[in-house]
């Protein structure tokens, strides 16, 4: 099971500190009840990285915005169940969560120590240990 982000849809706006990626950042989550969606803003020390991004259902936040003081950590809007069809009202922060995308199908992100990290194969050579030409 994936970690997410924890909203309060009861309360907006909802505004909270997250550890990400070993940085603390500021989120604050708000509804736009004109278009029935909810937004999100990113803030790091008072100042805004990103501001009222819409939360569409499958999409990572800030995907589109290329500024290297954004979390490290990929944030995606989905629902777990695939039964959500939108991010709105009645759905995010019941089925439709903010959830940190760091699932390792390795199942390395576990309390097991014997299990390698992601793209970890000890029995395939590294890119550097080749030699070989490939010619057409």
């Amino acid at each position: 099971m994936r970690n997410y982000v924890p909203i309060d849809t009861s309360d907006l706006p909802d505004i909270f500190d997250i550890e990400l990626a070993g940085e603390v950042y500021t989120l604050r989550i708000d509804y736009n009840s004109i278009a029935d969606y909810y937004t999100i803003t990113i803030m790091q020390n008072g100042e805004i990285l990103l501001q009222q991004e819409p939360l569409l259902l499958g999409q990572l936040v800030g995907i589109d915005i290329p500024d290297s003081r954004l979390p490290r950590t990929d944030m995606r809007v989905m629902d777990e169940t695939e039964q959500a069809n939108d991010a709105g009202k009645g759905e995010l922060g019941f089925d439709v969560q903010i959830y940190l995308d760091i699932v390792d199908p390795n199942g390395s992100e576990t309390e097991d120590p014997t299990i390698q990290p992601l793209g970890y194969d000890p029995s395939e050579p590294s890119d550097d240990e080749t030699d070989e030409e490939v010619s057409y």
